[in-house]
Formats: C-alpha cells, sequence, structure tokens
C-alpha cells in the first residue's frame, strides 16, 4: 500500500477468480477413449475440460481445482475409491461412470459410490454429450441454490484470520465460496510488501480469494471510499454471510470499517461481527462457532503473519487456544469462536454450522 491517500482508492483481486465456464474432468487410462471423449466435447464452448489418466492425479487434481463434474471410466485402476473419495470430500462434484461391464456385481459396487450417472458401451456421441452437459448444469445450479458465499473483512491483514479464521477454514471445509477483504494493507505494522506476502499465504490456506485495498493503516475512515471498496467486492460475489469487526473495539479502524460494513452491507442476509484482540470488555457475542475440529487450520494461517506473531503476544498459539476454549464454555466444552450476531437469516442452518464438527456432524449435509 502506498502511504500516501488517493482520491479513489484502488482494490486489487490477488488470487485469480473462479473460472465461469463449467469444468469438466475426464478420467481414463485409455489413450483412444480419451480422444473419443475429447472430440466428443471439444465443441461445447460452455464447457472446460481437464484430463487425468489415473485415479491419483484425478485425486490431485479435485483437491486442486474447481470441477462440476467427473467423468470416470469404471476400468480404471482405483476407480471406484476415486469415486467414493469425491462424494466423500467435495460436495459441488458430480460423477458419472461410463463402462462396459452391466453384471450384478458391478452394479453393487457402483451403487456404493453414490454416482449421479451411468453409461454403458456402446453409447453414441450425442448420448455421452447430453448426460455430461446435463450434469454438469445441475450441479453448477445447485452449488449457486445452495452454496454460502462469504465474504470476511478486515481493517488489517491477519484481522480476519484472528476474530474468524476457525469459521473460515470451518466454512472451507462445507464447501462454501470464500473471499477475504483488508482494506489497508497494514503500513504501521511492518512492511506492506511482506504483509502482503503473508496475507496471500494465510487466504490461500483458508481457501479464499483475497482483495486487498489501499486505505491508509490508522486514517481508515467510516466514509465514503471505505463503503465504496465494502460495496465493489459485494457487487463482485453477492455474499450471504460477512463477518466483520465489532463497534467494541479500542483501535479506531476497526471502528471505522465495522459502520462501514453495516451501511455496504445493508442488503446481505446475514452479518456477524467478530472480535478482536482490542475488543472491549462490552463485546457481547451471541453465536459460538464450534471450530475444534479447526483450531489447527486457525494457527497455521496466523502462523504466516511471522512479522506480526513476533511483535504481538496476543496471536501465540497459547493464547488463540485459550480464547478459544474460553469461549467455549458458553457453547458446551468446546473450543469456540464468538461472534456478535447484527442480522441472521439462516437461523436453524446457522445453528447445524455451529454445532458441527467433523467427527460428529457431516458437514457435507448442511444446506
Amino acid at each position: 500500500m502506498s502511504t500516501s491517500n488517493t482520491d479513489a482508492p484502488s482494490l486489487s483481486r490477488v488470487t485469480r477468480p473462479a473460472p465461469k465456464r463449467l469444468r469438466i474432468l475426464i478420467v481414463d487410462g485409455d489413450e483412444t477413449s480419451l480422444e473419443k471423449a475429447r472430440q466428443a466435447l471439444q465443441t461445447v464452448l460452455t464447457a472446460k475440460l481437464k484430463y487425468a489418466a489415473t485415479a491419483a492425479a484425478a485425486s490431485a487434481l479435485v483437491a486442486s481445482e474447481r470441477f462440476e463434474l467427473v467423468v470416470v471410466d469404471a476400468a480404471v485402476t482405483g476407480g471406484f475409491a476415486l469415486l467414493k473419495e469425491i462424494k466423500d470430500r467435495h460436495r459441488w462434484v458430480a460423477t458419472l461412470v461410463v463402462s462396459d461391464d452391466q453384471s450384478p456385481s458391478f452394479m453393487r459396487q457402483i451403487v456404493k459410490c453414490q454416482i449421479d450417472g451411468l453409461l454403458f458401451r456402446p453409447l453414441s456421441r450425442e448420448e455421452f454429450v447430453e448426460q455430461v452437459m446435463l450434469l454438469a448444469f445441475a450441479v453448477s445450479a445447485r452449488r449457486k441454490r445452495q452454496q454460502k458465499r462469504v465474504l470476511a473483512i478486515g481493517a488489517h491483514p491477519d484481522d480476519v484470520e484472528i476474530g474468524c479464521g476457525g469459521a473460515l477454514a470451518k466454512h472451507h471445509a462445507a464447501g462454501d465460496l470464500l473471499h477475504i477483504l483488508t482494506l489497508s494493507r497494514g503500513s504501521a505494522g511492518g512492511d506492506i510488501n511482506v504483509r502482503t506476502v503473508e496475507a496471500r499465504h494465510a487466504a490461500s490456506l483458508l481457501g479464499a480469494e483475497l482483495h486487498m485495498g489501499t486505505l491508509v493503516d490508522t486514517r481508515i475512515t467510516d466514509g465514503r471510499e471505505t463503503v465504496a471498496l465494502i460495496e465493489e467486492v459485494i457487487r463482485q460475489m453477492q455474499p450471504t454471510h460477512v463477518y466483520t469487526h465489532c463497534n467494541e473495539d479500542t483501535h479506531q479502524d476497526h471502528r471505522a470499517v465495522h459502520a462501514a460494513t453495516l451501511v455496504a452491507a445493508h442488503d446481505v442476509p446475514n452479518v456477524y461481527c467478530y472480535q478482536s484482540p482490542s475488543a472491549t470488555v462490552d463485546f457481547k457475542p451471541q453465536r459460538f462457532v464450534d471450530i475444534t475440529d479447526f483450531i489447527g487450520a486457525k494457527l497455521q494461517a496466523i502462523d504466516v503473519y511471522g512479522s506480526q506473531t513476533e511483535r504481538m503476544a496476543a496471536l501465540e498459539p497459547d493464547a488463540i487456544v485459550s480464547t478459544a476454549r474460553y469461549w467455549g464454555r458458553f457453547a458446551g466444552q468446546i473450543l469456540a469462536e464468538p461472534l456478535r450476531v447484527v442480522r441472521q437469516s439462516d437461523s436453524e442452518d446457522g445453528r447445524a454450522f455451529d454445532k458441527a464438527g467433523l467427527g460428529r456432524v457431516s458437514l457435507r449435509k448442511q444446506a
């Protein structure tokens, strides 16, 4: 960030936006079969194709990129395990199996994989393309209907990781779409280049897309320039959930961001305020998110901010865990993040999300 004021504050998107075309992964170890699939789908302008010859390669791709559909040749070694893994870990990915085998034993195995579609050879090119696009469009539409779009707003790098990093990690595990907006680059707390790199790394660990503003650290106001930056990201992603600073805070930037967020996010159905180390005793949360299974992810994201952890005792792992344990007293002896509710429309789903843990309630069943 430049430390000089500008008439029009800028906003940069640090990570690449998600692609808009339907992304389809073809998994087939037979080159001839792969080529036929490629030829059949290459003229579909709304689809973007990728290919994998092995189940291991496909697993790595699905873990690192977004796909609407994975098409698996049943003859691929490890194919059944891949299909089960996709259903267990990737809520928004449909699976289609293509096979020559119509035996009862095969059908019993494939049913256990909870696939979304099944095609038997021989099949026509038209039949293949129709089924592929039908499933890809269906999961894309379902994603838009059900997936939470979460925006976490902070005045400085590391604010959202400290305040709601566990909740963000939990949203990511649930398959929700995450964006982080950091309004300044934290020049008052260190080198802005270092802090920008740290923010980028932390966002990546949490599975979030990062936006960074260029407001001046310690001089953020609740005026039009701050509201405009927040409104721009809200316009881009249309969030269903917003997390921001609380007003009960001794840091003037935090209070300003809180006020500006309430103006910019007036149409967002779910708005919550998180606790910063500078929050006062007047902070009175009504919502407690169980982050017991995500405390490790939160600590990892905070640890990325080496320029800050060396100078702030509040960022020591013991302090982070102790704070989570304290708030967990109010929610059933768990590790929790506290939130003050400004507005909440998904009460039932929100309560289920708050209580869910990896070992207790499957996050994939939310929505």
